[in-house]
């Protein structure tokens, strides 16, 4: 039995033009800029690990700063990154429909992002689909990022049922790693950033290529 779904909204629900390594490329020199050292981060490092490094670098008294205004100042770097994409989300194929099909099939639905809350909040409204979810978690809501699995372990206990009956959906590895981390079962839709061997041998549950095949696979 599924009893919910999570989703992932940039490349599983809708698309947007955000440009990631920028994104980390502001990060990056927002470190340097205040003293910490960036050695070994790149372009291809997850947003969660220049964080944390951050974060270990403040705690070890190599840097001294105040980790949560380091936090919010990355945060609103993020945020404008996100909100100079947002206008152009565009939903994927099939999306709405196979949505408000699980929604009338009694499954429950809800979001996971390591988006932003401003952005997310745009991007769901402008793809029509706000009103499909019980409740959108953000990075805004959560203590980190995937591919930490904090985030997904809260989504679950909100919605109040069975970690063995809720899939989380998303199109990237970081959302394998972190459904895996967080006990869930995980389906990847192939969008395109990954292919769908890639996503199977990083322990994908089911691969996708739309979200059309969801009921279908789910048992819905």
């Amino acid at each position: 039995m599924t009893a919910a779904a999570i989703f992932d909204i940039d490349g599983t629900l809708v698309t947007f033009t955000f440009d990631v390594q920028r994104s980390r490329e502001a990060l990056l020199t927002e470190m340097s800029g205040r003293g910490f050292n960036t050695e070994g981060l790149g372009l291809s490092t997850p947003t969660q690990v220049i964080i944390d490094s951050a974060h270990d670098q403040i705690t070890n008294g190599l840097v001294k700063a105040d980790f949560d205004e380091l936090r919010k100042r990355f945060y609103d770097i993020l945020d404008s990154f996100e909100l100079a994409s947002v206008s152009s989300t565009s939903v994927l194929p099939a999306v709405s429909e196979s949505l408000a099909y699980l929604k009338s099939r009694g499954v429950r639905l809800a979001v996971l992002t390591n988006s932003g809350r401003k952005a997310a909040t745009r991007a769901l409204a402008r793809a029509g689909l706000t009103s499909m979810f019980e409740f959108v978690l953000t990075r805004d809501e959560t203590l980190s990022l995937k591919p930490r699995p904090e985030g997904l372990r809260r989504a679950v206990l909100m919605l109040g049922v069975p970690i063995g009956e809720v899939y989380y959906v998303g199109d990237s590895t970081m959302d394998i790693m972190a459904a895996k981390a967080a006990g869930l079962k995980v389906i990847s839709v192939a969008t395109g950033s990954y292919s769908a061997d890639r996503l199977r041998s990083e322990g994908a549950d089911i691969v996708v290529s739309n979200l059309d095949e969801l009921p279908r696979v789910i048992g819905v």
